[in-house]
């Protein structure tokens, strides 16, 4: 009887032990399986897609929020008129009506009109055709073999580019009904919030890296838009009822080779990703009913998109009339979807910028072309804001070489790091800063650490320059690394 009881309690004990046992790894193994469930949930889980989980976004704004308008009105408001404003429809409207010794009164009504109201522009215009140009293309043949990497990249991320639009809102914008796959009436959709979450998701999901909701602002749009966007932009353009919201997306370009402007960086990489994310999204609009327009770099808009996306709370705008954002910097390159998909916006927000470029002009003093004032704001169409000079800008574009265009103010700009431990310290610094003695300090530190060439420097060797970058390329954009050019 006594050798039974111990063998029970022997056989007990064992049995114990080991069913505790068991059952220690089963809830260990639970656990480890609920948290690596949730681990599963983050977005640093989601490797080479964390941006497609919206981690990129990731500035708490809610404390920067602001209720009012961030823009100031100052009278009478107008709006744009694209053929004589956006640089790009005014040069081609002038070279077609270009002769040696034009003067103003020569010009159509509309060129005549503008340049009298603005001789100085004429001047600068008329000085990119009668020598900037044939300076350019002297140039590029002496010196332009040395950038044929970054043309050939930057012509390989153009190579995708989604067909601009070239039909009106009342007919581009809509669901073509069933026969198209495209519902033939919109989807009741629960609540606005739910589908800005929707949205904003989706954008991620098609690339964005940055995405911001808002009502539109019929000031924004143009009042005389592109003819080859399906307009007849002889007649001031209504705004129509169904742009009610807007939705901005946007990529930085690469960081390295955006570093190294004006001559190995591009805008191209990222006007192809923001507009093919901009397609995406109007498409995935229509297939639920509604109606939505893209409005995309490099031209393809019918409105402003810095103001817009100033409104959708995803940054200010700096001294060089470009967005600032807290996670990319002036390093953002956006697209618009006007639509009427009810949504709940988002709102604006300060988080210094203002501030710091009033006392900072890093752009400013990089600037080649004096385009980017060092003085106050000034009204321009009845708002407030700083004003460039896009005709001094855009004749620096043909004055240096590489890829067509500068970006040395958006390179330049502070703001514009990467997301290491030291820019967001800086960033968290300067935007609870009401004091603005860190913006002065971190300029200055800008300035002492990190030396620029010379504004001059930028320009090609027959305008005094030295084909000068702000930093070196990358060292996949170096052509006399790979490409033997003597050897043709």
């Amino acid at each position: 009887m006594g050798e039974n009881n111990s063998r029970e309690s022997k056989f007990s004990r064992r049995s114990f032990l080991k069913i505790s046992g068991a059952a220690s790894a089963t809830l260990g193994m639970t656990g480890l399986g609920f948290f690596g469930l949730q681990a599963g949930k983050s977005a640093s889980s989601y490797t080479g897609r964390e941006s497609f989980q919206g981690a990129a976004q990731s500035f708490n704004r809610k404390k920067f929020i602001i209720d009012k308008s961030p823009h100031v009105k100052v009278g009478q408001t107008s709006r744009i008129d694209a053929r004589t404003e956006m640089i790009f429809a005014r040069i081609p409207r002038l070279m077609r009506q270009w002769k040696k010794g034009i003067e103003i009164d020569d010009l159509d009504p509309l060129l005549k009109s503008f340049y009298k109201s603005h001789p100085d522009q004429f001047e600068l215009d008329s000085d990119l055709i009668n020598r900037v140009f044939p300076e350019f293309r002297k140039a590029n043949k002496e010196y332009g073999e040395k950038y044929l990497l970054a043309q050939a990249w930057s012509n390989a991320m153009s190579a995708v580019w989604p067909e601009g639009i070239n039909q009106p809102p009342e007919i581009s914008d809509f669901p073509r009904g069933e026969r198209y796959g495209e519902p033939s009436k919109p989807y009741k959709l629960k609540s606005p919030g739910k589908t800005s979450k929707l949205i904003k998701q989706m954008a991620y999901q098609f690339g964005s890296i940055l995405v911001g909701i808002t009502e539109l602002n019929p000031d924004w749009v143009y009042e005389h838009p592109l003819k080859r966007r399906g307009f007849d932009s002889d007649k001031p353009f209504k705004v129509p009822d169904h742009w009610k919201y807007a939705i901005v997306v946007g990529t930085p370009m690469s960081w390295d080779p955006f570093y190294a402007n004006p001559t190995y960086g591009t805008s191209e990489d990222a006007y192809s990703r923001s507009r093919i994310i901009a397609y995406r999204m109007a498409a995935f609009i229509k297939q639920l009913g509604y109606a939505a327009r893209p409005h995309t770099p490099g031209t393809d808009y019918d409105l402003m998109v810095v103001p817009i996306a100033i409104d959708a709370g995803l940054g200010e705008q700096g001294r060089h009339s470009v967005l600032i954002t807290p996670e990319l910097g002036s390093n953002f390159r956006p697209a618009v979807i006007t639509t009427n998909i009810p949504m709940k916006p988002d709102k604006p927000i300060k988080f210094g910028v203002e501030e710091f470029c009033k006392t900072c002009k890093i752009c400013a003093e990089n600037c080649p072309s004096g385009a980017i004032t060092h003085g106050d704001k000034q009204v321009v169409r009845g708002y407030k804001r700083y004003q460039v000079n896009i005709s001094k800008c855009h004749n620096f574009w043909y004055s240096n070489l590489g890829n067509i265009g500068c970006r040395l103010c958006v390179a330049s700009c502070p703001y514009s790091r990467k997301s290491n431990w030291l820019h967001r310290t800086a960033l968290k610094v300067t935007s609870n800063d009401p004091t603005g003695v860190s913006h002065k300090v971190l300029t200055a530190m800008q300035k002492s650490f990190y030396p620029s060439p010379d504004a001059g420097d930028y320009y090609i060797p027959s305008m005094g320059g030295k084909n000068a970058s702000y930093r070196e390329p990358p060292w996949w954009l170096k052509t006399e690394d790979f490409i033997d050019m003597q050897g043709g």
